[in-house]
């Protein structure tokens, strides 16, 4: 394929925000390109090589793609770096518009095909917490919230009527497992599917800068500063400074 016969639509979209990279390109309605690759904490090995496939795959430069968007988060601190960088890198030299994608709403739109009234995305966020976000015909019913598993089975407790529940957070969570009022959704929809990703990057608000992170919470390296510091050899109040919203 060459270069004049690409689509000027043609959008690649990126994310990192679990154990797995996913990247896929295509235009509206149209998936050329779906790569997905299980790798926990090694998202930097593989995503610049799956972004490279998938342009080479159909003899496509970055000059072709009309944007690039990527999943900001809440999810793996490591991934919200990785993807936005990646994204920006490949962008910039070519004045690529860029966009964020919200990890749970994609959840939840694909999730809508598949029940009705309320759906709850849960994902795994460590140290016994969730992030949890509810949703109505794939629209949000407030913003997306951390909080601790029994806080989560708390909230979902006191919903009215019966509600489906879908996530990682689901998955990896017994006590969240077993609510009365709760159906289950398939475990293949804790993943955008390729063409859920695609059909929000082809819908995304793009601009010329790329999108903040959605981060919810303190990283664990925030939570364990006077240690890592200690190990280092350096003062705690010296690392401390180098983390301006440190709490």
């Amino acid at each position: 394929m060459t270069s004049s016969a690409i689509s000027a639509s043609l959008y690649l979209a990126l994310n990192c925000a679990e154990d797995r990279i996913q990247v896929v390109l295509g235009a509206a309605g149209s998936l050329l390109f779906s790569e997905e690759v299980l790798c926990p904490g090694q998202s930097i090995r593989h995503l610049p090589t799956a972004m490279e496939r998938a342009l080479d795959v159909h003899g496509a430069t970055a000059r072709d793609l009309a944007g690039i968007a990527c999943v900001r988060g809440p999810g793996s601190f490591t991934g919200l770096r990785i993807a936005p960088a990646a994204m920006f890198g490949l962008a910039r030299p070519c004045s690529i518009p860029m966009a964020g994608l919200e990890y749970l709403q994609l959840l939840a739109i694909q999730a809508a095909d598949y029940a009705r009234g309320e759906t709850w995305v849960r994902t795994y966020a460590r140290k016994g917490q969730v992030y949890m976000q509810g949703f109505s015909a794939g629209r949000p019913l407030g913003a997306v919230r951390p909080m601790r598993v029994g806080e989560a089975r708390a909230t979902l407790d006191g919903r009215p009527g019966s509600i489906h529940v879908l996530g990682s957070g689901l998955r990896k969570n017994a006590e969240l497992q077993d609510l009365p009022n709760a159906t289950a959704l398939p475990a293949a929809l804790d993943s955008p599917l390729p063409s859920t990703l695609l059909a929000a990057a082809c819908a995304a608000a793009y601009a010329a800068a790329p999108p903040a992170p959605l981060y919810l919470r303190k990283s664990d390296a925030e939570d364990n500063l006077d240690a890592i510091a200690q190990s280092r050899g350096i003062p705690a109040d010296e690392a401390r400074r180098h983390i301006p919203d440190f709490e």
